[in-house]
């Protein structure tokens, strides 16, 4: 009989931004086995395993819940203060000497767990994680549309500038463009490009977690939000316009009474 063991994998996302070359202070142990700008991976006691991603990701192979709220605790002094509790995502890898690499609904099931696994599980599970923090924002960004809208339905009229409301359409291009640039959701990782092998595992995970699915309905959502708030602009805009219009126009009346004025006086 094969020697068989489960290995829970957990991956928290933060708010905050996280400093990989500090990874081992910010685990509070652990030796770091690879490292680069945006991540390291980091070998703990025994045969567990962590990475720790510079967007504000650290996923965890192998410890106890204990173990984790353990390290969590010294992430948390080291960054400024939370909005809530770290989003929690968790996964499992089954590990059979027998077994060749194939991915379930709630597992990935390996021969052995080797250090390019934990890379590229641990980024998608990172990414996975991550993009939940961006689907919170992306909630509450839609609440103030709505809020807007609702005004808008009540009164006829929106209050507020439309600089406010194209500050409000930056929000979203920001938020746009950290989900794609600080994920790195359209660029594979290196050791893709180097081994077949991993480039399959990679692509199956994506699949799996639906990356590239969850990215295409936040983008939905972010565009639909940006369509309406330009529609706020411009009924702001047309406010303006209109009042623009009417200081003309009093300007224009107070103009002709001065000139009846002056004429009446004159006589």
């Amino acid at each position: 009989m094969s020697d068989r063991r489960l290995v829970a994998v957990d991956a928290y996302g933060f708010a905050g931004t996280l400093k990989p070359k500090d990874a081992p202070q910010l685990l509070g142990r652990g030796v770091v086995v690879k490292a680069t700008k945006t991540f390291a991976v980091v070998r703990l006691d025994g045969a567990a395993w962590a990475v720790v991603h510079d967007f504000g990701a650290v996923v965890f192979f192998g410890q106890s819940t204990g173990e984790c709220e353990a390290s969590l605790a010294h992430i948390l002094r080291t960054l400024a203060l939370e909005p809530h509790a770290p989003l929690h995502d968790s996964f499992l890898v089954e590990v059979d000497p027998d077994a060749k690499p194939r991915i379930e609904f709630d597992r990935i099931m390996v021969p052995e767990i080797e250090a390019p696994l934990v890379e590229l599980l641990g980024l998608v599970l990172a990414q996975s994680v991550t993009m939940e923090y961006y689907d919170e924002d992306i909630s509450a960004l839609s609440m103030r549309v709505d809020a807007l809208a609702r005004q808008l339905q009540a009164k006829g009229r929106l209050t507020g500038s439309s600089n406010d409301a194209t500050r409000f359409v930056g929000d979203i291009l920001v938020t746009r463009n950290q989900i794609v640039l600080t994920l790195s959701l359209l660029d594979a990782p290196p050791l893709t490009w180097e081994d077949a092998r991993w480039d399959r595992l990679y692509r199956e995970l994506r699949g799996a977690f639906e990356i590239e699915d969850r990215f295409r309905t936040l983008e939905h959502k972010l565009r639909l939000i940006q369509s309406n708030l330009e529609i706020f602009v411009d009924v702001l805009q047309h406010r303006r316009s209109v009042m623009l219009e009417w200081i003309v126009i009093a300007l224009i009346a107070f103009e002709i009474l001065m000139a009846i004025y002056e004429a009446r006086g004159r006589r």
